[in-house]
């Protein structure tokens, strides 16, 4: 067995090195990013505007997710209509189906990864993150008005 005894000197030393250590790494200029994330909370209706192009949140087309505080056999899914426009122009629309799942007070749900390139030409767009809010509760059905939609989107950066 090793025993390491430190000395009061050799304690501020090391306090000054691991101090020094950390403002060199903290000033290091940031590696740029090879992608630029958006991310937003739409209302139904609202739009995520990303330069020329937007994806609105048209509508939730279903919401079969297993409430909180109930067991269920199957943890349900939520389909959510989204439009995609550039220049004003209609491109098309996709339903994203998931099942986020409630974890205490928060939504949690998994990476998603949805290329949306089919829409906006020459861009490599990736649906990164969907979480559909609120989550269901027993005995309390949801109002359409209600419902938002937290989306990331990822695009690649030209090089």
């Amino acid at each position: 067995m090793v025993v390491l005894i430190i000395k009061p000197t050799m304690k501020i030393a090391l306090f000054f090195l691991v101090l020094f250590h950390s403002v060199l790494i903290g000033n290091q200029d940031p590696v740029p990013s090879k992608y630029n994330v958006q991310e937003a909370t739409l209302c139904q209706g609202d739009n995520l505007v990303l330069g020329d192009k937007e994806i609105k949140f048209k509508e939730i087309i279903s919401d079969s997710r297993c409430p909180k505080r109930v067991s269920c056999i199957w943890a349900g899914e939520v389909k959510v209509l989204v439009e995609f426009y550039q220049d004003g122009k209609f491109k098309g629309e996709k339903v994203i189906t998931g099942s986020n799942y409630s974890a205490g007070n928060a939504s949690v749900t998994a990476s998603t990864d949805i290329s949306i390139a089919e829409f906006f030409k020459n861009s490599e767009f990736v649906i990164k993150k969907v979480v559909v809010m609120p989550y269901p509760e027993a005995g309390y059905k949801i109002g359409e008005e209600e419902y938002s939609l937290q989306l990331m989107v990822s695009q690649a950066l030209k090089k």
